[in-house]
Formats: C-alpha cells, sequence, structure tokens
C-alpha cells in the first residue's frame, strides 16, 4: 500500500457510492487525474461533507492499493468558485475534457497549473472564450497532439500569414484555395504558433481550430457538456456560444 501526503486537487467529478460514501475523480498538481473511495463522506457528522464538490480548491491525501485510492485527509484551501450561467457551462465542459481525453495516474502539473488559472480566470472581467481556447490548448499541448502550424505539414514551406491553410490533425496544415470547416487563414496559425492567444477576436477565429483537434482526440465520442449546452442555447433563443 502507498500513502501520498497532502497535495492540491480539484474534484472533477463525484457520485454517491453505497449508503454514505462517494467515489470521486479528482486531478491533483502531482499525480495527475485518479480516482478516490471517500468512505462515509455523506455522513451527516463527516468533515467532508459537503467539500467533495466540483471547483472548491482542495489539499487531499490518500492511501492506495489497487487502482482506486482511499481518501484519508481533506482540508479546503480557499473559498469554493462560484461559477453561474455561461462560465458553469465552461467549468463542467473542462471537467469533461480531462475527464476524457487524460489518463489515470499520468502527472501533469502544468495542465494542472491551467485549469487551476481557467477556473480562477472565470471569476474576472476576462473573456470567457479567451481562456476556454487557452485551457483547450493547453489540453492539447499535454497530449502532445498540437501539429507544427507555423510549417506546411510536408515541411517544405512556411505557413504564410496571408494564405489558407487546411489543418489536418494529424498532420499539420495544407495549402487551400478556398474557405472551408477546416480551413484557416494562415496569421491564425502563425498567432497560435508562437503562443499569442491574446484578444478575444482571436480567440473566436480559433474556436473551430481547437474543436477541430479536440474532435479528433475524442474519436467520435461526444460531449455530454456541449451537446447539453447547444440544447439549452436552442430552447432559450440565446445567442449560440463562441465558449463549447
Amino acid at each position: 500500500m502507498s500513502r501520498v501526503e497532502r497535495q492540491p486537487c480539484w474534484v472533477l467529478h463525484r457520485t454517491p457510492w453505497r449508503e454514505s460514501s462517494l467515489l470521486a475523480e479528482v486531478f491533483s498538481a502531482q499525480m495527475g487525474r485518479l480516482g478516490l473511495v471517500a468512505r462515509g463522506a455523506r455522513g451527516a457528522r463527516s468533515p467532508w461533507r459537503g467539500l467533495i464538490e466540483p471547483f472548491v480548491p482542495l489539499e487531499a491525501g490518500w492511501s492506495r492499493r489497487g487502482e482506486m485510492g482511499t481518501l484519508m485527509e481533506l482540508e479546503p484551501i480557499g473559498d469554493a468558485i462560484r461559477l453561474t450561467g455561461r462560465a458553469l457551462w465552461c467549468g463542467l465542459y473542462a471537467n469533461e475534457l480531462l475527464l476524457r481525453l487524460t489518463a489515470r495516474d499520468d502527472p501533469a502539473p502544468e495542465l494542472f497549473a491551467a485549469y487551476t488559472e481557467l477556473l480562477l480566470g472565470m471569476n474576472t472581467e476576462l473573456e470567457l472564450g479567451l481562456i476556454l481556447r487557452r485551457f483547450e490548448l493547453s489540453v492539447l499541448e499535454a497530449l502532445g497532439v498540437v501539429p507544427d502550424l507555423a510549417t506546411e505539414a510536408d515541411g517544405s514551406r512556411a505557413v504564410l500569414a496571408e494564405g489558407l491553410y487546411q489543418v489536418r490533425p494529424e498532420s499539420g496544415p495544407v495549402a487551400a484555395s478556398r474557405p472551408g470547416s477546416d480551413v484557416f487563414e494562415g496569421r491564425l496559425l502563425l498567432a497560435l504558433a508562437a503562443g499569442r492567444l491574446d484578444d478575444a477576436e482571436l480567440a473566436r477565429a480559433a474556436r473551430p481550430l481547437t474543436r477541430l483537434l479536440l474532435d479528433h482526440q475524442l474519436g467520435g465520442r461526444l460531449l455530454h457538456t456541449r451537446s447539453l449546452f447547444q440544447r439549452r442555447t436552442a430552447a432559450t433563443g440565446g445567442p449560440r456560444g463562441e465558449t463549447q
């Protein structure tokens, strides 16, 4: 049996288990994503009652023998992040991306930092689409699947700012002669290649590209948060989102 001392983590998802316990999927700073059993956490006298929730900054310690760990220590290290409206949908979407695309027991400290930055940024004046695009790119970078966007796929020519390029998720940009759903301006590709995602207009232009790359990694699996958000938007007659 191994024991892990307390370290920062976020709860991505939790479900009731047995009479008073919880099964929690958490994302930790040094250990990556892992599953924990929180015994008695739903009990009326449990000090953990109400803490094992998404968007609450926590420190946790656990013991482990096999695939699932057992929660041993838990303490909040800040106030719960109160998300409402579009920000809540974005937070749930980010959680689902991590659940679908990251592997258990794969440390990703830079992605943990990017996720923390996303949650903290959603309660500021920053544009939601901008901080969400940055997070999506962090997910793709952590997976090692962002193609070289500054060079054509065959490696023969540099991408030109004034050019149009079809982006193939597995290989990169290919010169295109006409617009399309997978065709992007060279200036966008060059900005992303240089890490310059710094304004809302650029974030809006990047949305179809990050979606293309993420959908390729999802392999046809649907994101529940995305489909629910789209149905909700259609039902309320609101503007189609520029976030997910």
